[in-house]
């Protein structure tokens, strides 16, 4: 029904209503609307060619050039995109504090202690399996977080998707003057801050080598994590049917911070870029990307 929703209903202010009128049921009974939304997926995915088209060519690389396989894979991460939208509905109606317990498998689990240990850190992921779901969860070590999202439009409709972000954990903010102040904020005073780092919203990005492309990757991350000597982790999230999710974290580091800070940033931006794709193409279809990526993040 949530992807059914994103896909067939009018305008932004129309979606807000019916997220307003269903989120109730839906944060009650997520499972079962886990399944109303791969069933809605099947059906996006058979009457959106440009969407199912676009997923398929971001995939093909990570598939090896394999247009049937990276066909499979699309189609799991379109059913993704229908979960994403089950999970911020009802996350602000789950039990959180048992989520990590309950749901979650942490890979290099040891390599989490750092959150309990004075400093900045800031968790860098991407647009794989459910990694809101998974910040919201790892608040509960005693670390809140400030997260930064793609701004939408209209305002209206951007304000209630972060009050739903924020009402499970952490507190979120649109990709802007306002949101990058406050993770500077949080990291000066030695928080964590969480975001993605796989698609350039911003148009300030550098460009790194993808899949065998050169495509332009966000630069903000690594340029926050020099100014304020954060510590980064790296960390990937593939989920199953529902809501059972697989972390995977990689192991941390610095942004170095000698005297040439674009190469600093570069080297930085490179690393994650080799990390990313190595996820990606071990678990293709987690990726769930709906734009040409390859299109709009290409370098000049």
């Amino acid at each position: 029904m949530a992807l059914a929703l994103q896909e067939r209903l009018g305008g932004p202010m129309t979606k807000l209503r019916c997220l307003q009128l269903v989120g109730p049921v839906i944060g009650r009974l997520p499972r079962v609307f886990y399944l109303v939304a791969a069933a809605a997926a099947w059906i996006g995915w058979h009457t959106r060619p440009d969407r199912r088209d676009n997923l398929i060519r971001n995939l093909l690389p990570f598939c090896d050039g394999d247009r049937d396989r990276a066909r499979r894979e699309g189609m799991r991460a379109y059913r993704n995109v229908g979960r994403y939208w089950v999970d911020l509905i009802a996350a602000p109606r789950r039990d959180m504090s048992s989520f990590e317990r309950e749901h979650m498998r942490i890979i290099d689990q040891g390599r989490l202690r750092v959150l309990g240990e004075p400093g900045p850190i800031i968790v860098i992921s991407a647009h794989t399996g459910a990694p809101d779901l998974t910040a919201q969860a790892l608040t509960h070590r005693g670390r809140p977080f400030v997260a930064l999202v793609e701004a939408i439009q209209p305002p209206e409709f951007a304000e209630q998707v972060l009050r739903l972000r924020s009402g499970a954990g952490g507190q979120f903010y649109s990709a802007g003057y306002t949101g990058i102040r406050a993770c500077i904020e949080a990291l000066r005073e030695g928080g964590l801050v969480a975001v993605l780092g796989d698609r350039d919203i911003q148009g300030t990005g550098i460009c790194a080598t993808l899949g065998g492309r050169r495509v332009k990757l966000p630069r903000g991350p690594w340029e926050l994590a020099r100014r304020t000597h954060a510590l980064v982790i790296p960390m990937f999230t593939t989920r199953n049917w529902s809501d059972h999710i697989t972390v995977y974290v990689e192991e941390t580091f610095r942004v170095a911070c000698s005297d040439h800070a674009e190469m600093d940033i570069r080297v930085a931006l490179e690393r994650w870029a080799a990390l990313l794709e190595q996820h990606l193409r071990r678990e293709p279809g987690q990726w769930a990307v709906l734009e040409d990526f390859w299109r709009v993040h290409a370098c000049d």
